[in-house]
């Protein structure tokens, strides 16, 4: 049971409270708009007791809980916790929750996402065995979980994903000169300029022999145009659907990927 001493946060149900079930079970609709499935309602409570507990642990046992519950940790990994960092972003615009703990709640769901499985966290792959994607969330953005959540799913689809948080132009370079990619994504925030960007997908250009596709995505495209990121960037294509993105890419789960995916979970 989650520890129910928070940040100063005045709890507020986000959804009826029933009765959680292991099958077939009654649930509520997702709070993000990117996630089609259902959730429940009680262990979405739980989560979120846990990930703005002052207790560090707490995050760890709800999710040991919830996997012993039966819950599959592909739909923790990709619909609960997403909905939990929304959730908390719509708290803080309505300051039911501060900036301390909107950051402190979003490092636990990051803990969440480890205590997961470690080949999600980590780039499990060998060279040359699985297409190869540079994931990169520019330096001074600060919203990095939806980058780690993409990169778990990537690898869970098989490909090899190396995730650079907080890149600099010559952390880029670096990576880019040593590595082979066959696609760069770059998770951008709202609040990025299209300058900064068309920077950095210059250093990417300019460092990297071999052209590849450069796919950008994130919340900059809830206030930027598709076409306008791609014309005035430089990036080949622009989306917040990692299935397009890799489509855009020509990057396709064969079932090499499929056996990897298979025992990476």
């Amino acid at each position: 049971m989650a520890d129910r001493h928070k940040f100063g946060v005045k709890k507020e149900p986000v959804v009826p409270q029933v009765p959680r079930g292991v099958v077939g079970r009654r649930v509520a609709e997702a709070v993000t708009e990117d996630i089609s499935r259902h959730l429940d309602p009680v262990l979405f409570e739980d989560l979120k007791d846990a990930a703005l507990s002052q207790n560090p642990e707490a995050s760890r046992r709800a999710i040991k809980a919830a996997l012993a519950d039966g819950i599959r940790p592909e739909d923790l990994a990709d619909f609960y916790i997403p909905a939990l960092a929304r959730d908390m972003g719509d708290m803080w615009c309505v300051d039911q929750l501060g900036f301390a703990g909107v950051t402190i709640g979003v490092s636990r769901l990051q803990a969440m996402m480890r205590a997961l499985g470690p080949n999600w966290a980590s780039d499990s792959a060998t060279e040359n065995e699985n297409a190869s994607i540079l994931l990169i969330v520019p330096q001074e953005v600060y919203h990095t979980l939806g980058a780690i959540v993409l990169s778990s799913q990537l690898r869970r689809k098989g490909f090899s994903v190396k995730l650079v948080l907080g890149g600099k132009p010559e952390d880029i370079a670096n990576r880019l000169s040593h590595t082979k990619f066959d696609a760069v994504f770059i998770s951008s925030s709202a609040g990025e300029t299209l300058e900064s960007l068309r920077h950095i997908i210059d250093v990417i250009r300019t460092s990297y022999k071999d052209p590849c596709p450069i796919v950008v995505g994130g919340s900059i495209l809830d206030v930027e145009k598709t076409d306008d990121v791609t014309a005035l960037t430089g990036a080949n294509y622009a989306t917040k659907r990692p299935d397009e993105a890799l489509r855009l890419c020509g990057l396709q789960q064969t079932e090499q990927n499929k056996a990897h995916a298979k025992g990476g979970t």
